[in-house]
């Protein structure tokens, strides 16, 4: 599933059946590449952040998440969430320096998070090669190049 499929859709309380939010995007880790947290908008009162333990599914309509899924360790993932704030567009740098290109989206597994791919105009990425994510930049290594045969990183 992209980023850009689940962004705006509503975030729905199962046990409330009502509305906490609207996904706005993803908070991302490298190292095993992972989704930490969907980062909200317009929530109802409450925090930001849904961390992912509390996503229960996502539907092409909705995300479902378990109830009282607001509370808990949002200051944990505040910074992880402050350097994952727009994400798409972002620079994509190569661990030597070299600039890949804008991050055009991210494709992860919906059932248990893990970060598959990052979609770039030169190719996709794949997500084990994922060293960083920061505020100016994410970084991968070379070599995690799968979309294209070769992807010029100045190895």
């Amino acid at each position: 599933m992209l980023l850009t499929e689940i962004a705006g859709l509503p975030v729905m309380d199962t046990e409330e059946a009502q509305s906490i939010g609207q996904v706005d995007s993803l908070v991302i880790a490298p190292r095993p590449a992972r989704v930490i947290a969907l980062r909200l908008k317009r929530t109802n009162g409450g925090g930001t952040l849904l961390t992912w333990q509390y996503v229960h599914a996502i539907g092409p309509d909705a995300v479902m998440a378990r109830v009282n899924a607001r509370e808990g360790d949002e200051e944990d993932l505040t910074e992880h969430a402050a350097a994952c704030r727009n994400l798409l567009g972002r620079r994509v740098l190569s661990e030597r320096g070299a600039e890949i290109g804008a991050l055009q989206d991210i494709d992860f597994d919906p059932g248990s998070g893990r970060i598959l791919s990052l979609l770039t105009p030169s190719g996709t990425l794949a997500a084990q090669g994922l060293l960083g994510v920061g505020s100016y930049a994410v970084v991968v290594q070379g070599a995690s190049h799968v979309d294209r045969g070769h992807l010029d990183t100045g190895s």
